[in-house]
């Protein structure tokens, strides 16, 4: 009878696996943009967020170096896109990045109110 739950147990945590909420993604800078006041420029990067959703802290990796870090606000949720990075204009003519959207959830940095400022796309979410 042991052996008969430990293979239902075996069998069930791959699946539980894929089940599980992701924590990252990759994400392409097509231009320079401000996350908390750092300038990332163009590039390839990973992003992981950590902390209970909807609030969590976005790190953006490059290899295995931290570039910038923020506060997120993570919103589980199907979108109309699939790879669109969105910016706001800075005070200084910088790109200020406002969301990143993946095609099954997004991050929302800045405005805790979900107000989306005028937006265009920086990049692409891969």
């Amino acid at each position: 009878m042991k052996y008969k739950l430990v293979a239902a147990l075996m069998l069930m945590a791959p699946v539980a696996l894929l089940a599980a909420p992701k924590d990252s993604a990759n994400v392409t800078f097509t231009q320079t943009v401000n996350i908390n006041g750092i300038a990332v420029p163009p590039g390839d990067y990973h992003v992981v967020w950590q902390g209970t959703a909807p609030s969590v802290e976005a790190t953006i990796l490059q290899g295995k170096k931290v570039v910038a870090s923020a506060p997120a606000t993570l919103v589980n949720a199907k979108t109309q896109y699939d790879g669109a990075v969105e910016t706001s204009d800075g005070n200084d003519s910088s790109k200020v990045l406002e969301a990143i959207d993946w095609s099954k959830q997004s991050l929302r940095f800045g405005d805790a109110n979900g107000s989306s400022p005028a937006t265009s796309v920086a990049g692409e979410a891969k």
